[in-house]
């Protein structure tokens, strides 16, 4: 089953279909609207498609798109053979999976025609019902029609309509424009329509929501009114300056709201020609804030540490293997790795409690975090074991760190309950080695050094 955001896509891709063909200027009004019911049949996955126009009891279609030797232009039934009789006594929308299993059961449309899947919906032309535009089929259609579809099926209606209602005042070069801006503005994505300058010509409703500035805030001004800085603007150009004018583009760009707020959006688009001398970029704009936040949340659960929000284990075993491996690449770089172990911890737990334990162990991290620069990695290895990797350190630097954090450590006092807990913390120490053949050979020689601390009366420092 599709999920929703395929579902929407899917609509995406036969709007931008109805946009194609409203830019086509050389075929005549009647093939227009069959090249419309095409892309209507294939977004339902249906066999017929028809506008119809209604007068009386008189059913005739108007442009059909079917099978060969099946229906054609101009055929008249009676309404009252048609599912459309009932479409338009309800006014709305009529979707129905499997009329055998509906309550629609025994429908001439059925009885005569084999009909069995049909959605249609009623066409206005100057506010008065003109007649439909719908799709059937002798199959059971595989999905259930659900709101997604209803939607599409009355943005259609409404696009046949607007098509019908301005064929006998428009040219054709202004009716495409019309079918364009309806499609643009009802479009599920934010629209945006820049020029070739990046000046903003279009945008829909759906965008404005999305950046929170409004439609005159935004036509005429340059597309750097969303962007986060002149950095992120002029990447976002050169990327579509090296583009193939023939490709799709897609981007991924974090946006600056007029609120001040940063979403992240993806952008798809197509480059098009306007006029002989203008080109434009039409995109089609997703805000994916959310599923970048929940991606972001699931990669800081699969790395961190829960309670002290250091590193875990196993990410920290990653990074020194990459460590060992650059080190191995670049003879004269030296990186030192150093191993905590907070001293006689179970006596804190057993005293005090595993409450009070955590609490020791979350300040111990903060302590770690505040000597740390950029380039170093902390991680909790252990129930108290801690370590860090230090780029770029020899071991000389590296122990001038280790002895400040073992000093502030024991200098530390935390009061829990008006008690006061001092602790402290044995630190082992070595540098990598061109012999390590992996992080394991590392962690060795730092966890015996700081086997030999915890053996020389803890509270110190001991390197290998």
């Amino acid at each position: 089953m599709p999920n929703k955001l395929q579902i929407i896509e899917r609509q995406n891709s036969a709007l931008q279909e109805l946009n194609e063909i409203a830019a086509i200027s050389d075929i005549s009004p009647i093939e227009t609207l069959r090249k419309a019911l095409e892309i209507g049949k294939n977004y339902f996955g249906l066999e017929f498609g028809i506008v119809s126009h209604i007068v009386g009891e008189d059913y005739t279609v108007d442009v059909q798109a079917s099978p060969p030797q099946t229906l054609f232009d101009g055929q008249l039934f009676a309404l009252g053979s048609t599912y459309c009789k009932t479409t338009l006594e309800i006014d709305d929308v009529l979707a129905i999976t499997d009329v055998t299993k509906s309550k629609y059961i025994g429908h001439p449309c059925h009885r005569d025609f084999n009909l069995v899947s049909y959605i249609g919906a009623p066409i206005r032309v100057n506010s008065k019902v003109y007649g439909t535009i719908n799709f059937s089929s002798a199959q059971t259609r595989h999905l259930e029609y659900d709101k997604i579809d209803d939607e599409f099926m009355k943005l259609l209606a409404r696009w046949a309509g607007s098509f019908l209602e301005r064929q006998s005042v428009l040219d054709e070069l202004s009716l495409a424009k019309h079918r364009f801006e309806m499609i643009f503005e009802n479009n599920a994505s934010g629209i945006l329509l820049i020029d070739s300058s990046c000046k903003i010509l279009m945008v829909n409703k759906r965008f404005c929501e999305i950046i929170g500035f409004s439609k005159s805030e935004l036509v005429g001004e340059n597309a750097i009114i969303y962007y986060l800085d002149d950095i992120s603007y002029e990447n976002a150009r050169d990327k579509i300056s090296n583009t193939d004018k023939s490709s799709y583009l897609y981007l991924e760009h974090q946006l600056k709201r007029k609120d001040g707020k940063l979403i992240w959006c993806e952008f798809m688009g197509s480059q098009m020609d306007l006029t002989d001398d203008n080109k434009a970029i039409l995109w089609s704009i997703l805000d994916v804030t959310i599923q970048k936040e929940m991606q972001e949340k699931l990669e800081k659960q699969a790395t961190m540490d829960y309670l002290t929000e250091l590193y875990n284990r196993r990410y920290f075993t990653n990074r020194l293997e990459e460590e060992v491996s650059r080190i191995k690449r670049d003879k004269n770089s030296t990186t030192s790795l150093m191993i905590f172990d907070l001293d006689k911890f179970k006596q804190i737990n057993d005293s005090f409690g595993h409450l009070t334990g955590d609490f020791v162990l979350k300040e111990f991290a903060e302590i770690i975090k505040r000597n740390l620069r950029k380039t170093d990695i902390a991680g909790r290895v252990g129930g108290e074991e801690f370590a860090i990797i230090l780029p770029n350190t020899d071991i000389t630097n590296a122990s001038v760190l280790a002895n400040r954090i073992r000093e502030e450590v024991s200098s530390n006092i935390i009061t829990i309950d008006k008690k006061d807990i001092n602790f402290t913390v044995s630190i082992g120490l070595t540098a990598l080695s061109l012999e390590d053949n992996n992080s394991d050979s590392a962690f060795l020689r730092a966890d015996n050094a700081l086997y030999m601390a915890k053996a020389k009366g803890r509270n110190r420092l001991e390197q290998k």
